[in-house]
C-alpha cells in the first residue's frame, strides 16, 4: 500500500507519500479548484508532483484542499487525479476537515486554522458537527494573516503607530502610501498580500501598540468564532502559519477568555500521516 496525503491551500501543498516505512516530503504550488481552472491544476500534477514522485504509483490518495467544498469542484479534482492514477482509492475532502484529523484524530474537540484565512469547526471524533462561515476577509477571517495586515495597515496608515514605525514598514517593503493603496485595491490577491505582511507584524511585539492590534485581531477570533462552540468542554487546537508563529499570543488571549489550548501546529501534514498510518 502506497499513501499519497495532500494539504493543499490556494498558495503551497503539502504532499507526503508513505511507503514501506518510509515518508517522502514533497511540495508543489497550491490546488484549489474553486480558483483555477482545469488547465492550471492538471499541470501543477503534470510538471510538480508527478516527475517527484518518478515510478512511485499511489495505491490511496487522500486529498485536502481549499475549495474542495463538495460537488462539482471535488469531481473535477478527482477526474484529473484519475487520468493519472486510475487504480487508486481517491478521496477529496476540505482543509477543515483535514485540520481536524491532524489535529484531534479521533477525539472531540475544537479545531481551526489560522493562515492566510481563518476557519474554525467543532469535530466529534470522526465529522464536522458544526461550523461558524469564515465569510472571507472582507467581511470575516477574523484571526488570519489577512485581517492581522489589514487592522495593522489601518493603524500605521493613519499615523497612529508613529512615523518612525511607518518609514520602517515603507523601507522593509520597498512601498509607500500609493503603491500599497494600489495593491490593495486594483491588483488581485489583496488577501495574499495582507497576509504577507505578518512577518513584519510578529517582528513589532514588543511595541505595546503593536502588540494590542494582535491580541484584539486574537480576542477576535475567539469571541466570534471559538466560544460559539462547546469550549468550555472542548479544548481549542489550531494549525497554520499564523498560529504557529502567534502561538504566545493565542495562548495568552485564550487563557484570558477561559478557553483550553490543545495542539498548535504550522501545518496539518504530520498529523494526517499519523491519521491515515493508523487506520490502514
Amino acid at each position: 500500500m502506497i499513501l499519497l496525503i495532500a494539504d493543499s491551500g490556494s498558495t503551497t501543498t503539502d504532499w507526503a507519500v508513505v511507503y514501506n516505512n518510509t515518508t517522502l516530503h514533497i511540495k508543489t504550488p497550491g490546488i484549489n479548484p474553486v480558483h483555477q481552472d482545469d488547465t492550471t491544476i492538471e499541470c501543477t500534477l503534470s510538471q510538480g508532483l508527478c516527475p517527484q514522485l518518478k515510478e512511485i504509483e499511489p495505491t490511496h490518495i487522500y486529498f485536502y484542499g481549499a475549495g474542495c467544498v463538495g460537488g462539482e469542484a471535488n469531481m473535477r479534482l478527482e477526474k484529473i487525479f484519475r487520468a493519472h492514477y486510475p487504480q487508486a482509492h481517491i478521496a477529496i475532502e476540505s482543509d477543515l476537515l483535514g485540520a481536524a484529523r491532524s489535529l484531534c484524530q479521533h477525539t472531540p474537540g475544537i479545531a481551526g486554522i489560522l493562515g492566510t484565512g481563518a476557519n474554525s469547526c467543532y469535530y466529534d471524533g470522526s465529522a464536522i458537527v458544526a461550523n461558524i462561515p469564515p465569510l472571507g476577509y472582507i467581511l470575516g477571517d477574523e484571526g488570519s494573516g489577512a485581517s492581522l495586515g489589514k487592522a495593522f495597515l489601518k493603524a500605521l496608515l493613519r499615523n497612529e503607530l508613529g512615523s518612525e514605525l511607518l518609514n520602517e514598514f515603507y523601507t522593509a517593503y520597498s512601498t509607500d502610501y500609493r503603491t500599497l493603496i494600489t495593491r490593495i485595491y486594483r491588483e488581485p490577491a489583496a488577501n495574499r498580500y495582507l497576509a504577507s505582511l505578518s512577518p513584519f507584524i510578529a517582528s513589532q511585539l514588543d511595541n505595546v501598540q503593536v502588540r494590542r492590534i494582535v491580541y484584539d485581531t486574537f480576542a477576535s477570533f475567539i469571541d466570534n468564532h471559538i466560544m460559539r462552540y462547546d469550549y468550555k468542554n472542548s479544548p481549542l487546537h489550531l494549525t497554520g502559519s499564523v498560529a504557529h508563529y502567534y502561538k504566545d499570543v493565542i495562548t495568552q488571549v485564550a487563557h484570558d477568555k477561559g478557553v483550553e489550548i490543545g495542539t498548535i501546529t504550522r501545518t496539518p501534514i504530520d498529523g494526517l500521516i499519523t491519521y491515515h498510518t493508523n487506520n490502514i
